[in-house]
């Protein structure tokens, strides 16, 4: 299924979602910077950042509301998320609170593409004050080390999300 998709999906079922949660299922490393390069070293021959650093940033930016820098971690500058800025702002205003809990998450390679995915929940509160909880898969990728690739290709980024409601037991 296409990430074009899934995104409006997602943007659907945040929306319909409300349910309580009070559980925490674990928290990534402390955040790195995922766009630190060794200066000695050939772009085209080490990645930018780790999966981790780039998911916590993500997480990080919807807690904070930095609704600019969340989007910016999808690939395409932003554009791989299916919205415009105004769209995703929109699509997260409804949320009063936003925490974030990222699990470790097995990394791939695939034909000069490497993927990054881990299972992600996201809750809190809805602007009307009613609980909300949605869990799933998120899926990063970047280029390989490949010659020629730029510093951007080899930097990790969101390509898919497929956060869903989940009913909390009480």
């Amino acid at each position: 299924m296409s990430y074009r998709i899934l995104v409006p999906a997602l943007a659907m079922a945040i929306a319909a979602c409300g349910a309580d949660d009070t559980s925490d299922r674990s928290v990534v490393p402390e955040q790195a910077d995922p766009a630190a390069v060794d200066e000695t070293m050939d772009t085209n021959d080490v990645a930018v950042g780790e999966p981790e650093d780039t998911l916590q940033v993500w997480a990080d930016a919807l807690e904070a509301r930095d609704w600019e820098t969340a989007r910016s971690v999808w690939g395409e500058s932003g554009e791989a998320s299916g919205m415009t800025l105004e769209e995703f702002e929109q699509a997260y205003e409804k949320y009063r609170t936003i925490k974030i809990s990222l699990e470790q998450g097995r990394e791939e390679g695939a034909a000069g593409t490497v993927y990054y995915e881990a299972q992600v929940s996201m809750s809190g509160e809805l602007q009307n004050g009613d609980a909300y909880r949605m869990e799933g898969p998120v899926l990063l990728s970047r280029v390989n080390d490949v010659p020629g690739a730029s510093t951007e290709d080899l930097q990790w980024h969101i390509e898919t999300s497929d956060l869903r409601p989940v009913m909390i037991e009480e």
